[in-house]
Order: C-alpha cells, then structure tokens, then sequence
C-alpha cells in the first residue's frame, strides 16, 4: 500500500493522471469550490472534515481589485477559529478606511493583536460558564494581495507556499513565504530556549515530537488564555485535562500571539500561492504540493491536493482512499467511545483545508461574464458563496503592471 501510494504521488507530481479526481467528490466529509475567478486569476479551495467538529475556518474574499485568504487553524474545537473568521476581516477593513484606503504591515500586526484581545476578552467573560474557552485557540495565516503588493501575517503551523519561474533558466522555484511555529523546527525551538532562558524544560520531547513544556506542538496563536496568563493556570475551578496541564507559576506567557510578517510585490515571475492549514503540511511537503499544483489541469486542483494527502493518510495504515472515505469523523482515541475497529477520521488525518491561488497578471473579466457584483464574493469552506464585504470598499489603483 505504501508503495501505491508513493506512485500516485509520483504520478500528480510529474502530471500523468492515474488519479480519478472524483473520488474526492463521494467523500462525506469533503468540500470544494473549483476555479472562481478573481481580478487577475482564478481560485480554488477544498476542504475535508476529521474531528468532532471542524476545527479549520477559512475564508477567501475577492474584491474589485483586492484579495483576501484567511486560514484559522483551530486547537480543542472550533471556537476561536470561528471567532477569527466571524471578526478579523471585518477590523481589516476598518482600519483600511481609517488608512486612506490603504493597508501596511503595521496593519496587518494591529489587527492580529485587535483579534487577540477581543477573543480573550470574552474568555474571561465566558469561561466561569464554559470553562474549555480558557484551553481553545487557533492558528491564524491571512493574506491580502493589495496594488499589486503581496502581504501575509502568521502565527501557528498553517503555511502559504509560492510556486515561481526565475533565473538564468527560468527554473520552477517554491518558496514557504512564513515560518510555521512548531516546536518541531529546530528555529522555533531556539527561540522558545531563548526567550525562556530560565525554564530548562520550555521544550521537550514527548509523544514522538518536540513540545512546548512537553505538551503543545505550536508556539503562537490566538487565544490559549491557560498558556499565557497565569490567572487561568492557578484557577482551581478551572478543569484542565491532565494531559494539557501546565506547570505553575510562570512568569511571562508560554505561547505567543505575535505574528510573522512577510511582504513584496509581485511579479510575473509568480505563478501561484498554495495556502494549508497545518492538517495538509503533515501530510504533504512543500515540495510535493507545488508540483501537484504545476503539473495538473487547474480544474479540481485543490482537491486533488487534499485527495493526494488524504490518499497517503489511508496508505500509512494499510487502507486505501475508498476505504478511508468509510471511516466516520470524531475524536482522537483517547477521546472517542468504541465506534469500530477503523476507528474515526481524526486517527488518520486532521482536518485539511487548502486555497490555491493563480496570479496571471492579467485582468479576466469579460464584460459578459458576471456582472460585477457577483463578482465581489466571500467563499468560506462548506458554505455558499456570498457578496464580500469588499463591496462597500472603492479603491482607486495605481499602475504597478500588473492589475492586483
């Protein structure tokens, strides 16, 4: 099985098609929107379901002539991806107005601590009520494309991978163009040791991988009030699972909401940007993804990224896609009552969601094609598509070459 499936993987790589993209399509539990124009391109996303409930919250906002991706990677549920989702774009579009219609790097990280401090805001209000908000958080990766200018925030695994030609023999070329916070990258382990110099066991190994204090693979993200502030760790009615339970005192947070900013402008040397919630780069490398994206027909990309990863989920048990498609969503063993010998999804896979974005560098509207309004539409994972907020906002472009 596992050799079938490193064929297969060969296989999407170099474009010679042994894959029946279909398939993806009889999955229960996944989801796609395929080839949606925006102003320079076109977009396609596809998302599918493990856990009790899905945790990953992704949005995807086309404007006149602007561009937002949102991924919300969630931890322990689904509340504070959901909460990212329901109020980050629209503080972004505040403070663009409030910016002369224009948006900055500075922005980008304003907006990102605005969203941290509303959602623990209400976990302090909440969590007496509901005391698993002192434990969720999520991962959290935007990106808007704004006059042809690329700007992305990052914190947690998620990751956006760029796929590019240059050099003297225009070579094909994939760039991760943020960091992912996990411990197990030997960078954010020596960050963690360096702002922690007196906790000699800030990071350790546990359960085949490395862990903030043994526990936590991420080390950034929106929420996770029982890891930063010490009020909610020495709360004795606060119920933590023994598993997750951190040691007290400690005297500065152990997670970080501090995003990673990466901006430039594009160019036509960039081809498309491959966008995955942490469930995907598990599964997949950077590598892989890109190739799967360069070599295959645009139609149906985006599932057949999830379909490809989800195929190398079943062969690492010896089962095979058509069988995984079997198995019910739900909770980790150690969660879950008996439901069969197979178990649920979450034993096989996390839950995925990928957007692949195309930059052609050229405008593809056609005066009779959609009307403009329809034009201008917010797609979000296993919803319909929906008029953007971006409507309301009339920017007036200046030239850069190409029309983002």
């Amino acid at each position: 099985m596992f050799f079938k499936c490193l064929k297969k993987i060969v296989c999407a790589c170099t474009g010679k098609h042994l894959d029946d993209i279909d398939e993806f399509n009889k999955d229960p539990l996944g989801w796609s929107r395929e080839l949606f124009p925006h102003q320079c391109g076109k977009f396609s996303m596809a998302a599918v379901h493990a856990n009790g409930d899905m945790e990953d919250h992704s949005q995807l906002e086309v404007g006149h002539n602007e561009l937002f991706v949102g991924i919300y990677d969630g931890h322990r549920g689904n509340i504070a991806s959901e909460f990212i989702s329901n109020n980050l774009f629209h503080d972004l579009l505040r403070y663009i107005e409030e910016n002369d219609k224009n948006i900055s790097e500075d922005i980008l990280r304003t907006v990102v601590a605005e969203t941290e401090e509303k959602f623990m805001l209400e976990v302090e209000e909440g969590y007496q009520q509901q005391p698993e908000l002192g434990i969720v958080g999520s991962s959290c990766l935007i990106c808007v494309i704004w006059k042809g200018t690329l700007y992305i925030a990052n914190l947690g695994d998620s990751r956006a991978v760029m796929g590019s030609v240059g050099g003297p023999l225009n070579r094909f070329r994939v760039q991760q163009l943020v960091r992912d916070h996990n411990a197990r990258n030997e960078d954010i382990r020596l960050e963690l040791v360096n702002l922690h110099p007196d906790d000699p066991n800030i990071v350790t190994y546990n359960f085949d991988a490395w862990r903030v204090k043994g526990i936590s693979e991420v080390s950034r993200g929106i929420g996770h009030a029982y890891w930063k502030r010490e009020a909610f760790t020495l709360n004795s009615s606060f119920q933590v699972p023994e598993s997750e339970r951190v040691p007290s005192p400690f005297n500065q947070p152990l997670l970080s909401a501090e995003p990673e900013i990466y901006s430039r402008v594009l160019n036509d040397n960039d081809k498309f940007i491959i966008f995955g919630s942490g469930g995907l780069w598990k599964l997949l490398t950077n590598e892989q993804a890109a190739k799967i994206v360069k070599n295959n027909p645009r139609e149906g990309i985006a599932s057949r990224v999830v379909k490809i990863a989800l195929e190398i989920a079943a062969g690492r048990r010896n089962k095979s896609y058509s069988e995984l498609r079997k198995i019910p969503k739900g909770y980790g063993v150690s969660k879950r009552p008996s439901i069969s010998d197979e178990g649920t999804r979450r034993e096989y896979h996390d839950d995925i969601t990928v957007i692949v974005v195309f930059l052609d560098k050229k405008p593809i509207w056609n005066p009779n094609d959609i009307p403009l309004e329809g034009r201008i539409v917010s797609c979000r994972a296993f919803s319909k598509l929906e008029l953007s907020d971006f409507r309301s906002l009339r920017v007036t472009h200046q030239a850069f070459g190409i029309y983002l």
